[in-house]
């Protein structure tokens, strides 16, 4: 039984051309270690780059909250732009990686539809915008002219207090 067993399995190797298998000693232990390396470097960046962009994010949202509290207790209109920009320079040290410029990332307006003077009235809301520009980890701010950075807007809005007497 076992020569006819034999037989037919030389003639099904004839007509198959079945190949005995060779060891397939270390190749997976290769493979794997090519392919983790394709697959886990751009997911450890795209975790790295979203952590940065949400880490800016915060920090501009609590930049902006602090700008409101600072400007609205400021003693006199003079100095609520100085106290806004100082406060939101603080918030943003340990968030950002750039530099932060008050004169064009930070805007304080009013919110209502008339005109409000530049000084603190009292009951009105005042609005903080800042606005920044997070780039991404490990590449040129731009490439072929166009930006690799995240646009962060964050807005708060504030309300001087009414009982304050106006200076």
């Amino acid at each position: 039984m076992s020569s006819l067993l034999a037989a037919i399995a030389d003639r099904m190797r004839q007509h198959i051309d079945v190949r005995p298998l060779r060891g397939d000693a270390g190749n997976a232990v290769l493979e794997f270690v090519v392919l983790a390396t394709f697959l886990m470097v751009p997911l450890i960046y795209v975790i790295i780059a979203v952590a940065q962009v949400q880490g800016s994010a915060y920090g501009a949202t609590e930049a902006a909250r602090e700008a409101g509290r600072a400007f609205i207790g400021a003693a006199t209109s003079d100095d609520a732009a100085r106290q806004a920009c100082t406060a939101a320079t603080i918030a943003l040290r340990n968030e950002v990686v750039t530099p932060f410029d008050c004169a064009s990332q930070l805007h304080v307006s009013c919110v209502s539809d008339t005109a409000c003077p530049a000084g603190l009235v009292p009951g009105e809301t005042i609005r903080v915008e800042i606005d920044l520009a997070v780039g991404m980890p490990f590449l040129p701010t731009s490439v072929f002219g166009h930006s690799l950075s995240v646009p962060v807007h964050a807005v708060h809005d504030e309300i001087v207090d009414p009982y304050r007497t106006q200076r």
